[in-house]
């Protein structure tokens, strides 16, 4: 990203949600189905879907970095 206030951020999020899925097992898994469910439910014509498109790609790379570890 090359903006520190960021990437600090994604860390902190990063590791925030690890420690919350080893306390509730399938979380991230139930978060992840959850966004694909938003993401789906979208309408095609609906204001700023880009954008939109965009924060949804963000969250499943987050939810999907935080899974893996």
């Amino acid at each position: 990203m090359n903006n520190a206030k960021a990437d600090a951020a994604l860390y902190l999020l990063t590791g925030l949600l690890q420690r919350l899925e080893v306390d509730r097992p399938g979380m991230l898994q139930e978060m992840i189905e959850g966004v694909s469910s938003d993401r789906a439910s979208l309408r095609e014509n609906t204001e700023n879907r880009q954008h939109i498109d965009k924060v949804f790609d963000e969250a499943m790379a987050l939810l999907t970095r935080a899974n893996i570890a």
